[in-house]
């Protein structure tokens, strides 16, 4: 839920800290529909050109005001870069910037200055390059250069909400024009009305491919992660294979396959010895198979909070080049447009898109190497659903930066909205 901004004056410039940031979708232009779906009542834009929205709730002051994070990313147009600002006693504010724009997961406030650095660190593992700016210890010097580039910055933008001055307006027009116009505007309402229900089909539509699969996000994938570190390599006398784990009805449905290496290992002490969510067969003498369930429930993608496709191709990929050299392989394919069957209506006619539909695109992803290395994903993961998973157990590899006895195998797509 979007949350209201902290108001801050310095001297006599407001600055507003806590907007939500977002991908920029489609034109500019349309922020302004996107801000009123999200409910907001101010809006900024961030970058040049736009790549970032924010949106905040809430606002109740009058007068211009600022956005703080948009005024930092301003004072930094290249790199990536951070800092830490006191706003009170129980408040350490979060601003960082990339290629001057406000990067989605900042301009947030934590209750503890470890709380607000852990955040900062986090960023990093989706910027190595990161640059963490000094704070004095009130933040004033901070503040006070924000101010001073708010005299060259846009301010604030209130969002205009649509809909109350139109009904009226078609009232006036229905008592002056008599029984035409009411048959105009009968006209105009039934094609509204047309237009509505043809966007609701495609909306449910394009919901119903989305939700085939669905995103998994940053906490999905260290959830699967986790569940691969708590494979016993060694059971009873049994030694671990491989893991093999596909998202079905239910949560993922995986498979632990192990090879009875000890003399004295035997069916019965596996079945003593394994969890209690295992269900064991054995296809011979010499091998294991525990079938188990993951329930790890993905979110169908939100059209209006995928990133878009040019800032994936700058950002994304360029958080993906620094992490490469942990993994044997890191693939991103070319982006395909995601395929809707158009709806139909009930004569069985198929019904013309809107003109402002989402145009949604996926990359396929493949990624192979060290067990460990999954973590530096995890945070690039916003935006992904994983279709397959699987581990194999190496036990005479050599560990090193790309090798491991545990080598993992991911392969999923990256949703983008295509400009």
């Amino acid at each position: 839920m979007m949350l209201a901004g902290r108001l801050i004056w310095v001297e006599r410039t407001p600055l507003v800290f806590g907007l939500e940031w977002m991908p920029v979708l489609g034109e500019p232009e349309l922020a302004g529909a996107q801000a009123r779906r999200e409910g907001a009542s101010h809006q900024a834009l961030s970058g040049n050109p736009p790549a970032a929205l924010g949106l905040v709730r809430g606002l109740k002051s009058r007068q211009p005001c600022w956005a703080a994070a948009d005024l930092w990313a301003r004072q930094h147009p290249q790199g990536a870069v951070a800092c830490v600002v006191p706003l009170g006693p129980d408040a350490w504010h979060v601003l960082a910037s990339h290629e001057g724009v406000v990067l989605a997961r900042a301009d947030r406030s934590y209750p503890d200055a470890d709380l607000a650095d852990q955040a900062v660190e986090a960023l990093r593992l989706a910027y190595p390059r990161l640059q963490v700016r000094p704070c004095d210890a009130d933040g004033n010097e901070v503040l006070q250069a924000l101010a001073r580039q708010a005299a060259s910055a846009p301010p604030l933008v209130r969002v205009r909400r649509r809909g109350g001055w139109l009904a009226l307006l078609a009232l006036v027009v229905l008592a002056g024009a008599g029984w035409w116009g009411w048959g105009v505007a009968a006209e105009k309402a039934s094609a509204l009305e047309q237009a509505s229900d043809s966007r609701l089909l495609w909306e449910r539509a394009l919901a119903h491919v989305l939700a085939q699969r669905p995103v998994h996000g940053e906490q999905g994938t260290r959830t699967l992660l986790q569940a691969l570190y708590e494979q016993p390599v060694q059971v009873a006398g049994w030694v671990l294979q491989q893991v093999h784990c596909q998202p079905g009805a239910g949560g993922w449905q995986c498979r632990s396959e192990y090879r009875r290496l000890a003399a004295q290992a035997d069916n019965r002490g596996l079945l003593r010895a394994a969890p209690t969510a295992w269900r064991l067969d054995f296809p011979t003498l010499d091998r294991a198979q525990a079938a188990w369930t993951l329930p790890l429930a993905g979110q169908p993608a939100d059209p209006a909070r995928l990133p878009a496709s040019r800032l994936v191709a700058r950002d994304w990929a360029s958080a993906l080049q620094a992490v490469l050299p942990a993994f044997t392989a890191l693939r991103m394919d070319a982006p395909q447009a995601v395929q809707v069957p158009p709806p139909r209506d009930e004569q069985g006619r198929a019904v013309a898109p809107p003109p402002d539909l989402p145009r949604l695109a996926s990359r396929l992803l493949k990624v192979e190497g060290p067990l460990r290395s999954g973590e530096l994903l995890a945070p690039l993961s916003q935006s992904v659903s994983w279709h397959k998973v699987s581990l194999s157990h190496a036990p005479g590899a050599r560990p090193g930066l790309k090798a491991s006895r545990l080598v993992l195998h991911l392969e999923g797509s990256l949703y983008e909205n295509q400009e």
